[in-house]
């Protein structure tokens, strides 16, 4: 299995260190943690969710609120490595 490309990530969770690209921050903030970051995989775990299930439920929030909305549609997710491996749960249906 081949390593996501960094470059890709701005961020870092704050408990396993995993790369965290700016959906998942925004996420983050949407479900109200501001103090702390964590990748999808953690932030699933602080709900009692699966990643999938989480980020269906978080981008619902994100689509409801112009403050999130709008960053969320300006940052290029297409690109994201994660893709391939099918790990990445970011991007616009």
């Amino acid at each position: 299995m081949s390593l996501p490309d960094i470059s890709f990530f701005d961020y870092h969770c704050d408990r396993c260190d995993a790369s965290v690209c700016e959906r998942v921050q925004l996420m983050n903030l949407a479900l109200s943690y501001e103090e702390e970051l964590f990748c999808l995989d953690c932030l699933a775990a602080e709900q009692e969710s699966t990643p999938a299930d989480l980020a269906e439920f978080a981008k619902s929030y994100v689509y409801s609120r112009d403050c999130f909305k709008n960053p969320w549609a300006k940052f290029q997710a297409t690109s994201c490595p994660k893709i391939a491996q099918n790990q990445c749960f970011c991007q616009d249906a």
